[in-house]
């Protein structure tokens, strides 16, 4: 989730975006709802390929809406991508009282990795080979921060970029949603955190992101085993305490150049 944030501020050249804050998150879990629909008894395959469609269908609806506007300051983004996270969310509401899954949608909204099972985790792997694709294509993806004009000067096919771009982040939030659930704020934190002290290089960042968002990850879920032993709160609700208080922080210091 934290690559998926880097790359989706790279593309959008807003430090502000991150799948939690445009909606690609609560996409989806839409997604997953609607595999209980679509398919009798979904596998963990399907659910993902429909977690995957939706999260792309509606972060692509985001972000033309979002061009449309052609607004300049940057903090414009997460707050359009509250309402329109929250029109998601509320449409997923719905269909879950409708049709009687609002506990299954509740455990979708809370990360946590206590109730994974064996042939679930396997899933995470996934991921290392959408870091490997997104080290390999680090160079065009920091072309595309440049913008589409002078990208394409340069010799960028910005719209296959662009695409794969989407591709990647939506599958990394996919896979993270069916197995772990939402963790809040890692796609904002994470790549402005290692951004303040190594730079914009992407092809540098991109493995300290998927190092420090592992590890932050890692600390919040032994915190949360923890905490209130022999309990365990979710994952989601440490990195929520966590994650908006450093937000806060960095947003105080003045430090976020967004």
């Amino acid at each position: 989730m934290a690559v998926a944030g880097l790359l989706m501020q790279t593309m959008t050249q807003n430090h502000f975006a991150a799948p939690s804050t445009v909606g690609t998150v609560e996409a989806a879990q839409l997604g997953l709802l609607l595999s209980l629909f679509l398919f009798p008894n979904p596998s963990l395959f399907q659910k993902m390929i429909s977690a995957f469609v939706t999260s792309m269908i509606f972060t692509v609806l985001f972000l033309r809406v979002f061009r449309s506007l052609k607004v300049t300051e940057n903090w414009y983004l997460p707050l359009i991508g509250i309402v329109y996270s929250g029109i998601i969310g509320s449409l997923a509401q719905i269909l879950a009282y409708r049709f009687n899954l609002v506990q299954s949608l509740s455990s979708w909204l809370q990360g946590s990795f206590a109730m994974i099972q064996t042939h679930q985790y396997e899933w995470l792997l996934l991921n290392l080979l959408i870091l490997l694709v997104a080290w390999r294509l680090s160079s065009s993806f920091t072309l595309l921060s440049l913008g589409r004009d002078t990208s394409q000067t340069l010799g960028l096919d910005y719209q296959a970029i662009e695409k794969l771009a989407l591709i990647l982040i939506s599958l990394t939030t996919s896979v993270t949603v069916i197995t772990v659930g939402a963790l809040p704020f890692i796609g904002v934190i994470v790549p402005n955190v290692v951004r303040l002290y190594s730079g914009d290089h992407l092809s540098r960042n991109i493995g300290k992101v998927a190092t420090v968002g592992a590890v932050l990850v890692l600390a919040c879920d032994m915190i949360a085993r923890l905490v209130i032993r022999p309990y365990e709160v979710s994952v989601s609700l440490i990195l929520g305490i966590l994650g908006s208080a450093s937000f806060i922080y960095l947003l105080w210091k003045g430090r976020v150049h967004a």
